[in-house]
């Protein structure tokens, strides 16, 4: 037992499993100074975890002979925590000091869940660490906790991780400025009018002695069932 009379596990010590982590970079650590600060979440238990990874891949025929690389490509990996708090156990931030307790209401499950739904908000890159695989560039993408008569002192939730892929693109600008310049890098731009036989050459003016049916004066709010077919008929010059 703990001085505050809370339940504490004997292996206390130990390194949690199951953690997520944020890195901030203040602006102090990119002038040299502070270095980034990373906050560690953990929780009191992890009732099942899902882990997704899936390759996406085309439907249509592939040529014998190509590179498959071209045609499947991996989708962003998924994972999805069980967790869950209680009040009546001792937070973990009283035990390793890279813990980060869940704090803001007297409740712990409470302070838990809307620790989360501020994480959710910030869409913030976060890095989870699971006993399989460690994820970097995740941020939640869904929460739901369940209530019932079992987390009257605690809290049971789902927490679902999305990761987002990052990357740099490299741009060779044809002009400095595109809109003000006809020089670009191909050369001078010298605009040329269209010819009037281009112009015109699907233009047909007689349209066969017939009334276009865009100039006919059709009843209703385009009901074409309601054209009027004497508005239709041949007219002779």
């Amino acid at each position: 037992m703990s001085a505050a009379g809370l339940y504490r596990p004997p292996q206390w010590v130990a390194p949690p499993m199951v953690s997520v982590a944020i890195t901030q970079q203040n602006s102090a650590a990119s002038s040299g100074g502070t270095a980034p600060q990373t906050t560690t979440y953990v929780f009191d238990a992890v009732l099942d975890i899902e882990h997704s990874q899936r390759l996406e891949k085309t439907s249509h025929p592939v040529q014998t002979g190509a590179d498959i690389s071209s045609h499947a490509y991996l989708v962003p990996a998924t994972c999805v925590l069980y967790v869950g708090m209680s009040d009546a156990m001792d937070a973990y931030s009283n035990g390793p000091a890279n813990i980060s307790p869940w704090t803001g209401n007297p409740s712990k499950s409470v302070s838990a869940y809307q620790t989360l739904l501020t994480l959710q908000a910030q869409r913030q890159p976060m890095t989870v660490t699971t006993r399989l695989r460690t994820y970097t560039n995740m941020v939640i993408t869904d929460i739901s906790p369940k209530e019932d008569y079992r987390t009257i002192a605690g809290l049971r939730c789902r927490v679902e991780f999305g990761q987002i892929r990052t990357a740099t693109v490299n741009v060779t600008p044809a002009s400095a400025r595109a809109n003000d310049t006809q020089t670009t890098g191909l050369g001078q731009v010298n605009p040329q009018p269209v010819p009037a036989a281009t112009e015109n050459q699907f233009n047909i003016n007689n349209y066969g002695g017939v009334t276009p049916i865009d100039q006919v004066n059709i009843p209703g709010a385009g009901d074409f069932s309601s054209v009027n077919t004497n508005s239709l008929q041949t007219q002779v010059p």
